[in-house]
């Protein structure tokens, strides 16, 4: 590697390196955990008068459910059942918060890099051994342009890009609510006409959320032939996110139609869903069963390196109007993935580039429509996989027993990262040798072997605990079984114009504008660049 090629490299990462920060103290240990440590809290346990006699360390919020090993309870004896022993965990936040958590990863995974393609191509006249532009536009920024670059040359690129995720799947992240649909049967049998076990009633959780990315990378190609380049690119990227979990209900009522005769056409009764594993509390201190006002709240952000990609691209086809070319991209876990440095696992993409050239028309315009296709395969990470609460146990001051639940730390497991099914399609627009305008249309097709984490809108029917009176909840629920993963596309355009400064040195500017709502979705994503190529 040249000297230039050297001092070149060492001026850009100086530019857009930093260090990783330490999170605070009490803070989430990264940022794939922001969003479920911030429904981490200390959750008190109260007995039936209303005093506290424990504390949940660090618990997820539990929905707790009457666990009496099948024992039939009288309505006249629900005394007996009281004690935080006669509890279970029937689910928690963490089922769906693992299903947000996935599909952030997820399209964090699928950012699109500026092309390493050179603004500037060059060959020599074979007459006058001066060196003219053998391309007739300064190239793509997001789509892979046909063309290389020539035997022994180089081109040095630098691009920085800013993503603000505002929407999930059409709904605003500062205003997410999860639902846990209720279910889970109890303990308690006799409470209906049909003597069937109980079973807890939905609960909804509201989430805010801020997730911020921005990522400067640095290309440098060098032409091995004349119909054969090679490219390595390296981000400095930073994430952040924030996130904030409150407003937990339970759609069970006030325990009232339980103490005076539950029967199947009221069968609300406070048993069968509690955020407290001990006992009904009455009086002031009520609420404790049904809400939880405030859960918890987490942030944190990272800077780092990002995952090393290199590239190689051939040309197969070439005349004067249309030029094709064939190439892979592959992608190594160097950046940390549990702070959405990187996606955890290595990534293979081929692609098709085919450039097109019109004749060129008054004033040196040429139109240079353009096509690409490529298919993303990736291996396991932890972001395709998903966050395991531990189990804990912890006795009561009363000595009445003890109470298990869900709560931190949290463990990651893996799985598959979604394929990507990629195309783009769109124009050059050159008005003469210094100025190149570009309109393209981005399509993904994601999941389509290795499926993304299914979420959406769920419906579950309970009580008001303020009104006593049936309602219908919803909220976002993540899938089971064979409908735990899904499939979705995702469009979006890219607006670009590039001026060739000086020489061969090429500035770029872009816009990134998102069509549809599927997935995590930044509606507007700015990208600056230089490059130059010598």
């Amino acid at each position: 590697m040249s000297a230039k090629v050297r001092i070149l490299l060492s001026a850009a990462f100086l530019a857009i390196s930093g260090e990783a920060q330490s999170p605070p103290p009490g803070s989430a240990p990264n940022v794939y955990n922001v969003l479920s440590w911030s429904s981490v809290f200390n959750q008190p346990v109260y007995d039936g008068n209303g005093n506290l006699i424990g504390s949940l360390e660090k618990a997820v919020p539990n929905v707790f459910a009457f666990g009496l090993n099948g024992a039939t309870v009288s309505l006249a004896n629900l005394g007996t059942v009281k004690g935080p022993t006669q509890f279970q965990v029937s689910t928690s936040i963490i089922k769906v918060n693992n299903a947000v958590n996935s599909s952030i990863a997820t399209a964090l995974g699928i950012i699109p890099l500026a092309s390493p393609a050179s603004g500037v191509i060059f060959e020599t006249d074979p007459l006058t051994g001066a060196e003219v532009p053998s391309a007739s536009t300064l190239g793509t920024v997001f789509t892979e342009r046909a063309e290389t670059i020539g035997k022994r040359k180089w081109y040095f690129g630098v691009s920085h890009e800013d993503f603000h995720f505002t929407s999930l799947n059409g709904q605003s992240l500062n205003n997410l609510t999860l639902l846990y649909p209720g279910g889970t049967p109890s303990g308690v049998t006799n409470l209906t006409a049909s003597q069937a076990p109980l079973t807890s009633f939905p609960a909804t959780f509201r989430v805010g959320m801020d997730v911020r990315l921005s990522q400067s990378v640095a290309f440098i190609t060098y032409g091995v032939t004349d119909n054969f380049d090679f490219s390595v690119g390296l981000p400095m990227v930073h994430s952040a996110v924030a996130a904030r979990t409150y407003e937990g209900v339970i759609y069970d009522g006030d325990g009232a139609a339980g103490q005076t005769g539950a029967t199947a056409a009221n069968p609300n009764c406070w048993c069968a869903g509690t955020f407290n594993p001990g006992a009904l509390i009455t009086g002031a201190k009520s609420a404790a069963n049904f809400t939880q006002p405030e859960i918890g709240q987490a942030s944190l952000g990272k800077t780092g390196f990002g995952d090393l990609l290199l590239r190689g691209k051939g040309v197969v086809l070439k005349t004067n109007r249309v030029v094709v070319a064939v190439g892979a991209d592959l992608r190594f876990a160097t950046g940390d993935a549990k702070n959405y440095l990187g996606t955890g696992t290595t990534s293979v993409k081929p692609f098709l580039a085919i450039s097109l050239y019109s004749k060129p028309l008054p004033h040196n315009i040429v139109f240079a429509p353009h096509l690409n296709f490529g298919w993303q395969f990736s291996g396991k990470s932890i972001l395709g996989g998903e966050l395991q609460p531990a189990t804990s146990t912890v006795s009561m001051t009363d000595g009445s027993g003890s109470v298990t639940y869900a709560g931190a730390p949290l463990t990651a497991s893996k799985g598959y990262l979604p394929d990507v099914l990629s195309w783009a399609a769109g124009s050059e627009i050159a008005l003469g040798h210094r100025n190149t305008f570009i309109v393209d249309i981005l399509g993904n097709q994601i999941g389509s072997i290795h499926g993304v984490p299914y979420l959406a809108v769920g419906t579950a029917s309970g009580f008001s605990p303020s009104t006593l009176k049936a309602v219908d909840v919803q909220g976002l629920i993540g899938g089971t079984g064979s409908s735990a993963f899904t499939t979705y596309s995702q469009v979006s355009g890219a607006f670009g114009y590039k001026a060739r400064l000086i020489g061969k040195l090429v500035f770029t500017f872009n816009a990134l504008v998102r069509f549809d709502n599927n997935g995590l979705t930044a509606r507007f994503s700015p990208l600056y660049g230089l490059g130059y190529s010598f």
